[in-house]
């Protein structure tokens, strides 16, 4: 895949990028993020740490140093792991712009080989080799990688996410990258939400600013769970939010307040099971003996779902029995009363990604660049798919009656509120491996 040259107005938003990167080191809050002890959050000791910066300042002593950086990032997720090579350019000590990236994604997701570590690993070992032939052998040594994994490892046994962290940490550390002990882990639910924020404002350039009210919240919905991040102008959202949903985020010498949660088993491929009657604690660990059915699926139908390594039968109702309201009652009962509903998303701008972009892009109401929706579309296209299925999507009645009820029922949005969906920002990917990668490399 082609490297994707950004436009002039991104090169001015990320001018300031050197800011970021300086506060990252003089300041121990780096890109400040205050957790509970309880989360769990694998942290690096200040030795590791200094690793990546003590590296970074030899090369930027050494005479005839390279003017360009390079960070690698793998997402593992549920339903597939994607690499992200960005490329930085220094013009000067105080000026390093974000040039390009390099995407690629495989599928299955890491999480379906939980019975076979090795295969898993040699699944990464391809995307390694793929940043290999990205950054110049003679930036391989200064370059840090890092795998975060997602919601698929977050909902297997422990031990078995293990075995593959460690199996995956073996191939990094044969490879020629900047390795640390911590180079590979599962990702805590509120760094993917806020990666996911800090990516989409940086790109549309709303950080840095003397106030916050231009930055944009942001929905993620990926196979095993969705997040949703945003910075709230009213102080009632901050005292009323439940204990942990608010945390302080410094950028740019500036703290922003952030309303942040990830609901684990929301993800779309695991509301699919629930709404088919799985509960959350079976996916990834026990066979499901016969066919699961739901009335969202085309009368009459009869297929394979395939998650996280697992195969289940599924077929549809008798007709008469399935449609868009059987549908959409199952979707209800799966967000009611689950999803904190804070009231200023009423009027807060978000954009959409992932799964959002996805279904809104294949059951043809946005094209390939993305564009804006109102939330009651999702549940008007879902209404029509329910009644005239779409041969090649058998699942796009559940998706869409899903995405509705989370939007309107889960998070409360109005109807009229307008979402942009979007897959890219200005040729880079919206998602929170740009803002990950920001962290690791201070």
């Amino acid at each position: 895949m082609a490297m994707v040259q950004l436009r002039p107005g991104l090169l001015m938003a990320v001018s300031g990028i050197v800011l970021f990167l300086v506060f990252l080191l003089v300041h121990s809050g780096h890109l400040t993020v205050q957790h509970d002890a309880s989360i769990g959050v694998l942290v690096a000791t200040d030795r590791e740490d200094g690793l990546i910066q003590e590296v970074w300042q030899r090369e930027q002593a050494r005479p005839g140093r390279s003017q360009v950086l390079y960070g690698v990032m793998i997402d593992a997720g549920s339903t597939g792991s994607r690499l992200h090579v960005f490329k930085f350019r220094r013009n000067s000590e105080a000026d390093i712009k974000l040039v390009s990236e390099k995407f690629e994604s495989i599928k299955p997701g890491l999480s379906s080989y939980a019975d076979n570590p090795d295969e898993g690993a040699g699944s990464i070992q391809g995307l390694v080799q793929i940043a290999m032939e990205t950054v110049p052998v003679a930036m391989q040594r200064t370059t840090p990688i890092a795998l975060k994994a997602t919601a698929g490892l977050r909902m297997l046994p422990e031990d078995k996410a293990q075995a593959l962290l460690d199996k995956v940490q073996r191939v990094f550390e044969s490879s020629p990258f900047l390795v640390r002990k911590d180079s590979v882990v599962v990702m805590n639910g509120l760094d993917e939400g806020l990666f996911a924020w800090f990516t989409v404002n940086f790109l549309i350039g709303a950080l840095g600013s003397k106030e916050n009210a231009s930055t944009q919240g942001a929905l993620d919905l990926g196979g095993g769970s969705t997040q949703i991040t945003f910075s709230p102008r009213d102080k009632e959202t901050l005292k009323s939010s439940p204990e942990g949903f608010v945390r302080p985020v410094t950028i740019f010498h500036q703290t922003y307040m952030l309303y942040v949660h990830s609901y684990l088993g929301f993800g779309l491929m695991a509301a699919r099971l629930r709404m088919m009657g799985m509960e959350t604690e079976d996916i990834n660990r026990s066979p499901v003996k016969g066919s699961l059915k739901s009335a969202c699926l085309p009368a009459g139908f009869q297929g394979a779902f395939e998650h996280s390594g697992m195969e289940y039968a599924v077929s549809g109702l008798p007709e008469g029995e399935a449609g868009f309201w059987a549908c959409w009652t199952a979707a209800l009962a799966l967000v009611s009363r689950k999803i904190h509903q804070p009231d200023e998303v009423r009027q807060e701008p978000f954009y959409a990604f992932s799964y959002y972009f996805d279904r809104a892009k294949e059951s043809g109401m946005i094209g390939d660049e993305g564009g804006s929706l109102k939330v009651s579309q999702f549940k008007q296209r879902a209404e029509e798919v329910c009644s005239a299925p779409l041969p090649e999507y058998p699942f796009m009645c559940m998706d869409l009656s899903y995405i509705s009820a989370l939007l309107q029922e889960g998070y409360g949005f109005n109807p009229s509120n307008v979402l942009m969906l979007r897959k890219k920002i200005d040729g880079v990917e919206a998602s929170w491996a740009l803002g990950a990668t920001f962290r690791m490399l201070s």
